[in-house]
């Protein structure tokens, strides 16, 4: 049965009910018309919750519908129509909220498709050809302009260009490509051209197998037992037993109806959703977004945090951290060189330049003759002078010589930062280091981490060993593993999944979205992330904020712990009932009322979730 038919289904059944009530209460109807409402909305109620029960029965599972639907049967058979539909309104009630806070269809695969390029342009009979991705073969050569999306796996035949392949490597700046070196299907050139021999298209790319392995993950994902559900297989037959029991010995059905009613599981039903939804919209004020109830119930249980470094440790963008004067200028002239060196370009580079310019309150000059250098650099000339921003190649490119100090500087920071060269004329003044910088406070946070549950922190990423040593002792991490492509990130995962951890995996990107999958539980950043690594994820951090996963542990901890007390209660007053209604102390009607308090009572006891901080 659909949601939508059980949301119809119990529609009808509360406004049978109600009119039933109230016709009865006001006396607007003969009594016996009151009746029949209330009796049809019980036998709705039949077809809603029998569905699963006898689905469960057939599997060779004892779960709580099959002992609501006794409950319901029975109170037909004795005639207490209005009870019956109580039963069918609670329980159903909270089957629904729990599909609501258990089952969300996820869009992870067409966001990934939508997002994958469509067509390429190919190189044919020595014309451009523009055709679908589908349609390119192996070995042909293929083109990609400034500004567009690489179609393809392959090895570049011509060309210079800057790609940012992040959205496939995670890796933090952009790369210089040129002849001969590999590049990625769903990366982008932002700089430069390219001719690209094609090895891999549509599903043998790597980008193809980043869906594959969304859609395997997600497919594959074993459905979680409803919390309930563990107690209720073995209280079911039980109480079944029981009451079959003691209608044998006393022969009276007003106490075997009682029984049923009385042990009908609607706050056992209501313990794990009411206390799930309650949760959700405290993490909700928090900026914390929570897309299914199973990711919240297995967070409890993690005891390894893995983290993406570009956009999840670090901020994602590049900034100018450090200025080198190289020669007889002021670190002020080296930051204006080369902010009106870079005014026009829109490399992600040249924005950290001007982003440190304006920081200190520097105006570049506007310079008419610019030239950009794809994977190398910029030059701008007025009359007889000229400023080059660019890496070594760059100045070699224009026969400028490097001082001894330059080529120490060089040494010392290419391992793990970019180094932007600049020189005014012919001389170097000066140099730039550019590098992603730590998120605010990431540090303090993975200690709470640590300590809040002695939870172990893992860095996973597609940049160097040089960049992830440096960022990975910074943020403090228990263990850093770099150079690792999307499918090695989940191999890695599943490899400690397989050592019996529970893993969560907190990341940004399209790169990110296997491992966000195939974890126990997936936590994504969202102001920064990819729409498929949040529709990938369980959790999502909309305030982009690690500063929340200290809460979303603890909440998600106490949630447990309250959803364990609402079933223990409720198992509780059931069983008193029950005691109490084989000695014929309780009747049906008073049994109907017993077990809505009880529900009323879990419902209460989870509603403490929303104030806890």
């Amino acid at each position: 049965m659909t949601e939508k038919q059980k949301i119809v289904l119990l529609a009808a059944c509360s406004t049978l009910a109600a009119l039933s009530w109230f016709s009865s209460t006001l006396s607007l109807l003969p009594r016996a018309m009151s009746d029949i409402l209330s009796l049809v909305a019980a036998v709705l109620g039949v077809a809603f919750i029998g569905h699963s029960a006898l689905k469960s029965l057939l599997e060779g599972v004892f779960g709580i519908d099959l002992l609501a639907t006794t409950a319901i049967v029975a109170s037909i058979v004795v005639g207490e129509y209005l009870a019956a539909a109580v039963v069918v309104l609670m329980l159903g009630g909270g089957e629904v909220l729990e599909d609501y806070a258990f089952k969300r269809a996820s869009r992870a695969i067409e966001k990934l498709i939508e997002a994958s390029p469509k067509t390429a342009v190919v190189l044919r009979d020595g014309e451009e050809v523009e055709v679908r991705v589908e349609d390119v073969e192996l070995g042909e050569a293929v083109l990609v302009r400034p500004g567009g999306m690489i179609p393809v796996d392959g090895a570049v035949l011509k060309g210079r260009a800057t790609v940012n392949q992040s959205s496939v490597t995670g890796e933090s700046m952009p790369v210089e490509k040129s002849e001969g070196d590999q590049v990625y299907c769903g990366t982008m050139v932002e700089l430069g051209a390219l001719e690209i021999r094609v090895t891999a298209v549509g599903e043998g790319s790597t980008y193809g197998r980043i869906v594959s392995m969304v859609r395997e993950a997600e497919e594959n994902r074993a459905p979680i037992e409803r919390t309930a559900d563990k107690y209720a297989k073995y209280f079911t037959p039980l109480i079944l037993s029981l009451g079959i029991g003691v209608f044998l010995f006393t022969r009276n059905p007003l106490r075997i109806a009682s029984i049923f009613v009385i042990a009908c599981p609607c706050a056992l039903t209501l313990a794990t959703p009411t206390a799930m939804v309650a949760s959700m919209g405290n993490f909700a004020r928090k900026g914390i977004l929570i897309r299914n109830g199973e990711s919240l119930e297995k967070l409890s249980g993690v005891d390894v945090l893995v983290l993406d470094k570009t956009g999840t440790i670090t901020t994602g963008r590049p900034e100018v951290d450090d200025v080198r004067v190289l020669g007889d200028r002021s670190e002020h002239e080296v930051v204006r060189l080369a902010a009106t060196a870079e005014r026009r370009s829109e490399h992600p580079l040249a924005q950290a330049v001007l982003k440190k310019a304006n920081d200190l309150g520097i105006k570049p000059e506007d310079w008419t003759d610019f030239k950009v250098h794809p994977g190398l650099g910029v030059r701008v000339e007025k009359e007889e002078s000229s400023i080059t921003v660019g890496n070594e190649k760059m100045l070699k490119e224009y026969s400028i010589p490097l001082s001894d100090e330059a080529i120490e500087y060089l040494t010392e920071q290419q391992a793990a930062k970019t180094v932007m060269l600049v020189a005014e004329g012919e001389k170097v003044i000066g140099a730039l280091t550019v590098s992603d910088v730590l998120r605010n406070d990431v540090k303090d946070v993975l200690t709470e981490v640590r300590m809040s549950g002695g939870m172990k922190t893992i860095m996973l990423t597609g940049d160097n060993a040089h960049v992830a040593k440096m960022v990975g002792e910074q943020a403090g991490v228990d263990e850093i593993v770099a150079d690792l492509m999307p499918h090695e990130k989940v191999e890695y995962i599943c490899g400690l999944k397989a050592k019996g951890h529970g893993v969560a995996m907190v990341g940004d990107g399209i790169n990110d979205a296997p491992a966000l999958a195939i974890a126990d539980v997936g936590i994504a950043m969202g102001l920064s992330g990819a729409d498929v690594s949040i529709e990938t994820a369980g959790i999502t951090l909309a305030t982009d904020d690690l500063g929340k996963l200290p809460k979303l542990l603890r909440i998600s901890r106490e949630t447990m712990k309250i959803i364990k007390q609402n079933i223990m209660f409720a198992m509780a007053v059931n069983l008193l009932g029950v005691i109490l209604s084989i000695y014929g102390f309780i009747p049906p009607l008073m049994a109907s009322v017993i077990h809505e308090s009880n529900a009323l009572l879990v419902m209460v006891n989870s509603l403490r979730l929303l104030r806890l901080d």
